[in-house]
């Protein structure tokens, strides 16, 4: 049967490889973090240029439809 100074050894290494243990684990969510958002960087990029696009297809779709509008009128203005 061990000591009770043998037992409160035995005690404070298993507390110190539990610290160790958490500081570990803490570690590894730090890194896994940090490739997440380096992963996200290049996705959040793709996304603004897409958005861009669009925004750009819409502004030229809307500036062709506000021609027809004034053609029309135009068209409807010389028919009277």
């Amino acid at each position: 049967m061990p000591s009770g100074s043998q037992a409160q050894a035995e005690v404070q290494r298993l507390r110190d490889q539990i610290a160790q243990m958490q500081a570990n684990t803490v570690e590894q969510i730090f890194e896994v973090q940090q490739k997440y958002e380096e992963l996200q960087q290049p996705l959040r990029a793709e996304v603004a240029e897409r958005e861009a696009a669009a925004a750009r297809e819409a502004t030229a779709a809307a500036r062709e439809a506000e021609a027809r509008v004034r053609e029309a009128e135009a068209a409807a203005m010389a028919a009277e």
